[in-house]
C-alpha cells in the first residue's frame, strides 16, 4: 500500500503542476483545447477518447464506491471534469480511509 500511497502522492503533485504550467502557457479555457483535439480525428482524438472513457469508468466507479448519493455523484463529476486533481487524492484518501486493506479500497460502503 505504501507503494500506491506513493504514486498517488508523486502523480498528484505532477499533475498539478503540469497544469499550472499549461494553463499559463495555453490559458484556461481546456474545453476548447480538448474539443478542438477530439474534432482533429488524429492520434490526439483516439487518446483524449480513450481517456474520456477512462474517466467514465471511473466515475462510475467512484459513484457505486459511495452508494450513489448526493455526495457520490458530486464526486463523479469532479472524477470526470478534474480527472487526476480530484481522483488521485480522492484514491489516496480512500486508502487511508480503508486503513489499507484492499477490499475496503475497492468496495467502500459496499465492504460491510
Amino acid at each position: 500500500m505504501k507503494i500506491l500511497r506513493t504514486f498517488l502522492l508523486v502523480s498528484t503533485v505532477a499533475i498539478y503542476v503540469i497544469t499550472v504550467i499549461a494553463s499559463l502557457g495555453q490559458g484556461l479555457n481546456w474545453p476548447a483545447v480538448a474539443i478542438e483535439d477530439v474534432l482533429a480525428l488524429g492520434w490526439r482524438s483516439q487518446f483524449d477518447i480513450d481517456f474520456l472513457i477512462h474517466l467514465f469508468l471511473l466515475a462510475t466507479w467512484v459513484v457505486w464506491r459511495e452508494a450513489a448519493g448526493t455526495k457520490a455523484y458530486v464526486f463523479g463529476f469532479l472524477s470526470i471534469v478534474m480527472g487526476g486533481m480530484f481522483s488521485f487524492p480522492y484514491i489516496l484518501f480512500a486508502t487511508y480511509k480503508a486503513g489499507g486493506d484492499p477490499k475496503k479500497l475497492l468496495l467502500g460502503v459496499h465492504a460491510r
